[in-house]
């Protein structure tokens, strides 16, 4: 398996494991979506919001976006529909993006700067699984915050993903 056949498995599972969060939060009343739970961003809400916002960010990176924006400035985004809708949008940039890929460009080195301002260079393969790392975590503290609410979420897991698409695994 070539690294460019990884990356685009990695980026189909993380949206597909997007899209099941989405689905197991619009069960939530307004006031559990935005409720305190002690995850990282404080709620479902939150921690959607900080996911789709270093999706959104990371392809600005990636794509010489002329105006990268903040991921705090994603932390603002209020309201499932907003977010589900944002979501859709990255999801149709990140795909794009990955169909342009190769494995050449994969072992190129990009040079960024951080929300800081502070400069970093790091090879692009890295970076594009750090963000589906990133994702994977929040999407775990979300179910925890779902769990707690008593919405308790389908598994996420990789393999699941992977059984699902094979034809072996749950569906929803």
């Amino acid at each position: 398996m070539s690294k460019l056949e990884l990356i685009c498995g990695l980026y189909e599972y993380n949206e597909w494991a997007n899209n099941h969060v989405l689905e197991a939060a619009s069960a939530l009343m307004e006031e559990e979506f935005s409720q305190r739970q002690g995850a990282s961003f404080e709620s479902v809400e939150g921690n959607l919001a900080h996911i789709i916002g270093a999706q959104v960010v990371w392809l600005e990176r990636w794509t010489g976006g002329s105006n990268p924006r903040s991921v705090l400035e994603f932390q603002k985004t209020r309201g499932l529909s907003t977010i589900r809708e944002a979501f859709a949008q990255s999801h149709g940039g990140l795909r794009a993006f990955v169909g342009t890929l190769s494995d050449r460009q994969l072992d190129e080195n990009l040079a960024y700067k951080d929300s800081a301002g502070r400069p970093h260079e790091r090879v692009m393969w890295q970076l594009m699984a750090h963000v589906v790392n990133h994702g994977t975590h929040h999407r775990a503290e979300t179910a925890m915050a779902m769990a707690a609410l008593g919405k308790p979420m389908r598994e996420l897991d990789y393999v699941f993903f992977e059984l699902e698409r094979s034809g072996q695994g749950m569906r929803s």
